[in-house]
């Protein structure tokens, strides 16, 4: 989404060196893996929340408080970006301990509450592109690879699926915007996370809006065969607009996903599914000459706009089957758009679109049958009543709060 910059992120990753202190180290061996539920192979609607928890502005406390408020409300997933340059700041041949570190604590804090970690993969390393900016891509593509091999060894079995790159149609997130630039970057990590975790699922980068002229680009370039599924961030162009608004023919209208999917179905991909890696609407006043890009929406609007969305996806869109909020708790960045996504305030106070995606979990799971399997990724199956009580525990710990009215 434009405007919607990660300095915290971008801070955490400059402090790295120093942190890690004068060595950077080998990572440590790959983590055991323990149980997670896979984000493929069911055909209920997934639901999960983008989860800034690799920014600075959050404290370990309010990353478990907010990852048990997410538990609590029966998300499936989170959405976590990953900077490859905290990773791998001073070379191809060296980690950090401290980044590795704080990647395996963040990972671990979503999976040890039920909650699969999608992660997006991005943000180069000076010495990876001659010092051109971390949202400029590698020079050698196979350095990008080299390191999705190993992010997703690491990972496997807690990592429900990979990302690579984030808005990469957008100069704002990869510099040049340039779709061939980005098939290069693509085969390769889709090689490389395949060599590390063979069934994990890989997605194309999400684009801004519902781009289908920058997609048809990439696929002119040979982006088929290097993902498995196809990933997007339909948010609507006039920020307020309803989510049945009918597509107008342009990229920024949610409904055009139906043009991305008879693009998809063009290259003999009508097998992969969309993923909507990024949507939502900003809760905040508008002023009397706001941008349309920027308008806001009331705090009620915003939770039915939720509930509206996803049962809109579910009955017009078999092919879509994760859908991710924008975000989990409001910003400080004093601009009020940006800032107002979140289903939490800033404070971790629940705002009515938080119990609008608990209670759509909650109806879409009485209404499965009770015989589905869900596969995690060290092959075992989990009957379905299983995670359902398994949330129920945490709900009554928690206290789930009546909806609002």
């Amino acid at each position: 989404m434009k405007l919607r910059l990660v300095a915290p992120l971008v801070l955490v990753t400059l402090l790295t060196a120093l942190a890690a202190g004068p060595g950077s180290a080998q990572a440590a061996p790959t983590p055991a893996a323990t149980g997670t539920t896979a984000l493929a192979g069911t055909d209920r609607l997934q639901i999960g929340v983008q989860f800034k928890g690799m920014w600075s502005d959050y404290t370990d406390t309010q990353r478990r408080a907010v990852l048990d408020k997410l538990a609590a409300a029966g998300a499936d997933s989170v959405r976590i970006d990953v900077s490859w340059a905290m990773l791998q700041p001073d070379g191809p041949d060296s980690f950090s301990a401290w980044g590795v570190g704080f990647v395996d604590k963040v990972v671990a804090m979503a999976v040890n509450r039920g909650l699969t970690p999608l992660i997006t993969l991005w943000m180069c390393p000076d010495w990876a592109n001659g010092g051109r900016g971390d949202r400029a891509l590698p020079t050698d593509p196979a350095d990008f690879g080299r390191i999705a091999q190993w992010a997703a060894a690491r990972y496997k079995g807690k990592v429900g699926a990979w990302e690579v790159w984030n808005e990469p149609n957008d100069n704002d997130f990869m510099r040049g915007a340039d779709p061939a630039a980005y098939v290069r970057l693509l085969k390769a990590a889709y090689r490389g996370f395949k060599a590390g975790a063979p069934s994990t699922p890989v997605l194309f980068g999400g684009t801004s809006y519902v781009d289908t002229s920058w997609v048809a680009r990439a696929y002119a370039a040979g982006a088929k065969g290097s993902f498995d599924a196809m990933a997007t961030h339909p948010y609507q162009g006039m920020a307020d607009a309803k989510p049945e608004l009918a597509d107008d023919g342009t990229r920024e209208v949610l409904d055009h996903v139906r043009v991305l999917r008879a693009l998809m179905v063009k290259y003999g991909d009508s097998a992969k599914d969309i993923w909507f890696t990024e949507t939502g609407w900003s809760a905040h006043a508008n002023a009397p000459d706001q941008p349309s890009w920027s308008r806001g929406v009331s705090a009620t609007t915003q939770a039915q706009y939720l509930m509206r969305m996803l049962r809109h996806v579910q009955a017009s869109y078999p092919y879509v089957s994760h859908v991710y909020w924008y975000t989990e708790r409001n910003q400080a960045t004093g601009d009020p758009h940006q800032d107002n996504f979140g289903l939490m305030r800033r404070d971790l106070t629940p705002k009515p679109a938080y119990y609008a995606l608990r209670d759509f979990v909650r109806a879409r799971d009485a209404a499965a049958p009770a015989s589905v399997q869900v596969a995690d990724p060290a092959g075992a199956q989990q009957p379905l009543a299983r995670l359902q009580a398994a949330r129920a525990r945490v709900r009554s710990l928690l206290g789930g709060g009546p909806t609002p009215v």
